[in-house]
């Protein structure tokens, strides 16, 4: 006999869900609840197979207490009944076991009830298998458990690539941005309230929560589909990302930047590797102070090598300063002055033409070069 409890802010819901559980069979009521809080006070002590839970309630909307309970119960299964269908993406983005429609109807539920009976039947099988020793461990085939890894570039714009070298592609332009604000924010827990603040600022709090829910959704299976399990954690009303199975450019630029002195075998790398500021294609207005950070840090990186370079080098470095800053110029200054010296006449008088042109036409000033 399964063991339940019954959530929802209408008493005769909770009396009609009853009697129609009854009358299915297999399921005993311990206790409803007419208030979220009284429920998770008495599910602190008492462990149950099932939580019937109401998405709209007053005071905790269904939605964010499934979150809850996920974490306070995780043995038990939720299964959400709602006078409200448009609810169901967003019931199984919080890992909901059953969608219900009120009334509910005895075959559904049954068939529910039937489901769950076959996944905890699997289950205890599972469990009750033999420990294999060690030594038939070692027979699976390698690969098997190696981690998935994701490559991320958010250098110039943002891509992301499947263990396969495949280009990871993004259900609706939310959840790439979601997948980026999360990643964003460095494994650190994020509130949920932050993350509507910043993601949808022009909606009301509601349609933001709603949009966020099935945003949520389609980031989990997009990045499931990638290889990539549980990439989004939550908890203590926050969500935040696993890192372990995501390798990134922005963390390659970063131990390049660190270089020994006098290391120039980095500036190779260095330049061809900023393709451009952190996350510029998209545009995100999230990321704007840590777009500037990293360029910062980027241009000062180039600045400190420059007096150790040799030509070639040099020449790299200045080329790239000049593509990052056009109407500095400096750097103009020092580039013609080592391609004079090293005779490169036609070079030279090619970056004379693109310095006068770009000063003169760009900002009206005129530039007078020795």
């Amino acid at each position: 006999m399964l063991k339940a409890v019954l959530i929802d802010d209408e008493e005769i819901a909770l009396d009609v869900l009853e009697i129609v559980l009854h009358e299915v069979g297999g399921v005993f009521v311990e206790r409803k609840f007419l208030q979220v809080d009284e429920a998770f006070a008495y599910l602190e002590d008492t462990e149950v197979d099932l939580i019937f839970l109401d998405i709209e309630m007053p005071g905790m909307n269904g939605l964010i207490a499934a979150e809850r309970l996920s974490l306070s119960c995780p043995g038990s299964q939720i299964i959400f009944v709602t006078a409200y269908q448009e609810y169901a993406v967003e019931a199984f983005e919080v890992n909901a076991f059953g969608y219900l429609l009120k009334p509910v109807s005895k075959e559904r539920l049954a068939k529910t009830l039937e489901r769950y009976q076959f996944r905890f039947r699997q289950r205890e099988q599972v469990q009750s298998k033999p420990i294999r020793s060690s030594a038939e461990e070692e027979l699976e085939p390698i690969g098997e458990t190696e981690e998935t890894s994701l490559h991320l570039n958010v250098l110039g714009s943002m891509e992301l690539y499947d263990s396969d070298h495949s280009l990871v592609t993004w259900r609706t332009k939310k959840a790439k941005e979601m997948f980026a604000y999360l990643w964003h924010y460095d494994g650190n827990p994020v509130q949920r309230n932050r993350i509507l603040e910043d993601m949808w600022p022009e909606h009301t709090l509601d349609r933001a929560q709603a949009l966020f829910h099935t945003t949520l959704y389609h980031l989990r299976n997009t990045l499931k589909n990638a290889g990539f399990q549980d990439a989004v954690m939550f908890g203590d009303e926050r969500y935040w990302m696993r890192l372990e199975g995501i390798v990134s450019d922005k963390s390659q630029l970063g131990a390049l930047m660190h270089y020994k002195d006098g290391d120039l075998s980095v500036v190779g790398e260095l330049v061809k590797l900023y393709r451009g500021d952190y996350l510029e294609s998209e545009n995100y207005a999230w990321a704007a102070a840590r777009r500037y950070e990293i360029r910062a840090a980027y241009l000062q990186s180039l600045q400190q090598l420059l007096p150790l370079a040799g030509r070639l080098e040099r020449e790299s470095i200045l080329r790239k300063l000049i593509m990052l800053e056009p109407y500095t110029e400096v750097h103009y200054r020092l580039l013609l002055k080592d391609l004079k010296e090293a005779g490169e006449g036609a070079a030279a008088r090619n970056l004379h033409n693109l310095m006068v042109d770009r000063f003169r036409n760009e900002l009206g000033i005129e530039i007078s070069l020795e």
